[in-house]
């Protein structure tokens, strides 16, 4: 008869020995590995946010050409003013005036989404002392901020091509304001509307608040548009260019297109396209390496101003 099975009670030998860690070398390739990948991909990361920057500005700008459109609709046609003159008081009461309005007060009513009016790609710092525009309808009637509503709202960035499409200034000789009409502008595609903006320096050396709505062309309208800004004389000459007035083609008083989206400046044209272009390409129609207005005329055409 065999012997039933038994399973063994005895317990296998158990080492007393430690499992093996890691040696301080290899933690220290391990920590290198890491260390390079992280510097890998930190520009990567970097330039990935630059360039959703730049697609959210560009897409702030086709919005803002929606509500461009919709203002030409309810006004025959005809593109909004830059700006109102100072301290306009008629219709209020005495003692009062209206707050100044800009190009965008103009477009509010019908793209009131208030974040398309800011470019993300300008730095707070930058933002907050220079580029910081307050709404006019959350304003006062002085112009205060804080009065009507109880937070007022803010905008900034973007420039406007005043000189060729709306322009409150008259030259002299000239009794009412310049408001370019859809039928006046030939190449809609070829014509520069609303971009990344700098402002002006203002006559000195360094950016100040001057024209931190505006653009201006590399030189001043003469024949068309607002036919020269604040020009001093009805007829063709150097005048008054740009924003603050200076001299034909000056830079220091120029409201400049600022090149923000990874070495450019992102352009809403008046079809309502956008694209990022560079300041020479914006400033030079025909690629000859000589300034002009081609891109800013409504014509298309570098030879005329």
């Amino acid at each position: 008869m065999s012997r039933p099975f038994r399973p063994s009670l005895r317990v296998p030998f158990a080492s007393s020995a430690s499992p093996r860690g890691f040696t301080l070398v290899e933690l220290l390739v391990v920590i290198g590995i890491i260390a390079l990948l992280i510097s890998i991909l930190m520009p990567a990361m970097s330039s990935a946010r630059e360039a959703s920057m730049g697609i959210k500005s560009m897409s702030n700008l086709r919005q803002l050409a929606i509500g461009l459109d919709l203002y030409k609709v309810e006004n025959r046609g005809f593109y909004p003013r830059h700006s109102s003159i100072a301290g306009e008081t008629t219709g209020l009461p005495a003692g009062s005036k209206r707050p100044r309005t800009r190009w965008a007060d103009d477009v509010y009513p019908y793209m009131q989404n208030v974040e398309v009016y800011r470019s993300p790609l300008i730095p707070d710092d930058e933002y907050e002392t220079r580029m910081k525009a307050s709404f006019a309808h959350t304003c006062d009637q002085t112009g205060a901020t804080g009065g009507v509503l109880p937070t007022t709202l803010y905008w900034g960035g973007y420039g406007y091509n005043y000189q060729y499409l709306g322009n409150a200034r008259k030259p002299a000789g000239v009794t009412t304001p310049f408001h370019a009409n859809t039928s006046q502008i030939k190449k809609s595609a070829e014509t520069i509307a609303l971009a990344d903006t700098h402002g002006s320096k203002n006559g000195t050396a360094d950016w100040t608040k001057e024209g931190v709505y505006s653009i201006d062309p590399p030189l001043m309208s003469i024949d068309l548009g607002s036919k020269g800004s604040r020009r001093s004389s009805a007829t063709p000459g150097p005048g008054n260019y740009g924003y603050t007035g200076g001299n034909d083609g000056d830079p220091a008083h120029r409201a400049t297109p600022a090149e923000r989206n990874r070495k450019k400046a992102n352009v809403l044209f008046c079809d309502g396209h956008g694209e990022p272009m560079t300041l020479k390409q914006m400033d030079d129609f025909d690629n000859d390496g000589t300034p002009d207005n081609g891109y800013w005329n409504g014509y298309g055409d570098p030879n005329r101003r």
